[in-house]
């Protein structure tokens, strides 16, 4: 660096007369360094300039050294005073090690006045070791000049040392000020840089460059990580835009600020998702009180423009180091942790290897899977559901299957799963759709009786709100005919977010497409929810079909669904129906449709349009 006009300005500086600042005898002499009033903010200012238990730069460097020379001292530093500690930041001719607190002058300059604090003779000191901060040699002098970083007690000085007792002159002096009000600018500036670089803007908290930083800083034994997603942000940016939202997400910052409360580091990473480490924590601990309390607070209500909203979260943990030895490990297995509670609809999960394991062969086949879409790989198959008093074809279920090119046919149970866990089933959704739509088309341009199409619809759907502008869109492609389209979902699906589905749907059946029921009787508390559900259909599971002729508990099971349904002007579908005597028995429970590999197994198009050629008479 170019010193010449840092000596021009030193040298043009007036000569100040060499007296000690006040007070100063009694800062040399006390055996315990006082604690300055504002330490606590002197020590947050000063853990952001990051120079701790750091050499230091060239820069910083050079300018100590220019202190030695200039005040022809064998010894210069930097010294730092933390809580405890004094460290030595670019230290010329000492060692870099820190020393205690109490042992350093440099902890009783930041207290003096203004200007250079200057002991002559260390051996009037009677606490004073003069060989602590070197091992040679003996530090028998000491000056040194506060380091201001804004207003307040300085963070340190710009000291020089001597082996034999002696004092600065004016000029030097002034030099050894002028080059620690350089320093202490240059360390402003280093600090306002990574403030603006580290910090996110929107909340105030570091960002994921600062946390990873604090994280190795701290080199933890052990801890727990967990992310926070505020969920429904798509939907308060629709409703309100996108300054309400962000008004949430600073809120809900503040909240998390104070729960911690020092105890945790805590980044925003991305928006809505939040990410803190506690070190020492066990699962347990976090488990009973810190989960709950997290998410208790985050999700009280949100006073914002006039507006009182609510924000449910998500919360995913990993146990450090026991699911991951590293930070990048760790967060990969908090991050399955949080999408493990997404998927479940659950406020919080904890890492799992055995889900992760499965997760991560889903997301390995991920690239084939998309290769697969934009090779139009995936292809309809078409079960057909029959009129169980006329036999005829009255609809048919949609299914997904992968075609691929080496392996054939790929079953739904080696694929599915994976579209579900990557999301891309939202995809393949709307793919099989227009196919359905394509097809369906077809049929009746070749004169058929076409039967209704009902697609299965994943959870991906109903929570992202594609699925009414998909079928409004196939609808349109139609001409309106609301007749070729149904759609079926899983009890398991709605009972996720049952509020948004019973939405959902009542938007579904205003477009005039019918909604079933699949599975019905696996879920939950099927006979609560069945009352309160936009439905037109239920599907009674295959598992209660296959044991309906050999077991009269079953088949009365079967029976009171059946009569069940029919009370609340529902229609009944029996699926995996496999054998005759299957059949007739629905048939005298008064079942409506059955489906199953009796009358067809799932079938391409052309076949299907085969089997319409032939009236539809299956049974």
């Amino acid at each position: 660096m170019d010193l010449a006009p840092l000596l021009r300005r030193a040298l043009e500086r007036p000569v100040r007369a060499p007296v000690q600042p006040a007070g100063w005898q009694a800062l040399a002499g006390a055996p315990v360094a006082p604690l300055p009033a504002d330490e606590a903010a002197r020590l947050a200012k000063l853990r952001t300039l990051d120079l701790l238990d750091s050499p230091g730069t060239r820069e910083l460097q050079s300018l100590v050294q220019l202190a030695a020379q200039v005040c022809d001292a064998p010894m210069a530093a930097l010294g730092l005073v933390d809580a405890s500690s004094v460290s030595y930041t670019s230290p010329h001719g000492i060692a870099s090690l820190p020393i205690p607190r109490d042992a350093s002058l440099c902890a009783r300059a930041i207290l003096a006045d203004e200007g250079v604090f200057e002991v002559q003779d260390t051996a009037a000191l009677g606490w004073f070791d003069a060989g602590r901060l070197i091992s040679r040699p003996r530090v028998a002098y000491y000056a040194g000049a506060p380091l201001h970083i804004g207003q307040g007690t300085p963070v340190g000085t710009l000291c020089v040392m001597d082996g034999r007792p002696r004092v600065l002159s004016g000029a030097q002096k002034g030099m050894l000020e002028t080059i620690a009000a350089t320093i202490a600018s240059q360390l402003s500036l280093r600090r306002d840089l990574r403030v603006a670089t580290q910090t996110d803007r929107l909340t105030g908290l570091p960002n994921w460059t600062h946390f990873e930083g604090q994280f190795e800083g701290q080199h933890p034994r052990d801890g727990l990580v967990c992310f926070v997603r505020l969920r429904s942000l798509s939907h308060l940016n629709s409703a309100h835009g996108f300054r309400v939202a962000d008004a949430l997400i600073a809120q809900a910052a503040t909240r998390l600020r104070g729960l911690v409360d020092g105890h945790a580091l805590i980044a925003h990473v991305k928006r809505g998702l939040f990410v803190l480490f506690f070190p020492g924590m066990d699962r347990a601990e976090f488990a009973l009180q810190h989960a709950p309390r997290l998410a208790r607070h985050l999700q009280a209500p949100y006073e914002v423009n006039g507006l009182n909203l609510v924000c449910p979260v998500h919360i995913g943990s990993a146990a450090f180091p026991a699911d991951g030895k590293t930070l990048d490990e760790i967060v990969q297995s908090a991050d399955a942790a949080l999408q493990l509670a997404i998927e479940r609809d659950e406020p919080a999960a904890f890492f799992d290897k055995s889900v992760d394991a499965r997760a991560s062969a889903h997301y390995r086949l991920e690239p084939q899977l998309r290769a697969a879409l934009e090779h139009n790989e995936f292809v309809n198959h078409y079960q057909p559901k029959v009129d169980l008093a006329t036999g005829r074809i009255v609809g048919v279920e949609a299914l997904v299957r992968w075609m691929h090119p080496e392996r054939g046919l790929v079953p739904p149970s080696a694929f599915v799963p994976a579209l579900e866990a990557t999301g891309l089933v939202r995809e393949v959704g709307r793919q099989i759709l227009t196919r359905a739509v394509a097809d369906w088309k077809r049929w009746t341009g070749a004169g058929l009786r076409a039967p209704r199409i009902a697609v299965n619809v994943a959870a991906a759907q109903l929570r992202h709100g594609d699925l009414v502008r998909d079928l409004g869109e196939a609808l349109a492609a139609l001409g309106g005919d609301s007749a070729a389209l149904g759609i079926e979902v899983t009890e398991t699906v709605l009972i996720g977010n049952m509020e948004q589905a019973i939405d959902v749907l009542r938007q579904v059946r205003a477009l005039g497409v019918p909604v079933a029921i699949d599975d019905f009787g696996t879920g939950y508390s099927s006979l609560a929810y069945i009352v309160t559900l936009p439905i037109d259909e239920v599907k009674i599971d295959r598992s209660f079909v296959d044991k309906i002729a050999a077991d009269p508990a079953y088949r009365g099971l079967v029976g009171t669904c059946i009569n069940l349904a029919h009370n609340l002007h529902l229609k009944v579908v029996a699926e995996g129906v496999e054998t005759r005597e299957q059949a007739r028995e629905l048939k005298k429970l008064r079942c409506d449709v059955a489906q199953g590999f009796l009358y067809s197994e799932p079938v391409p198009a052309d076949r299907l349009a085969a089997l319409l050629r032939r009236d539809g008479i299956l049974g």
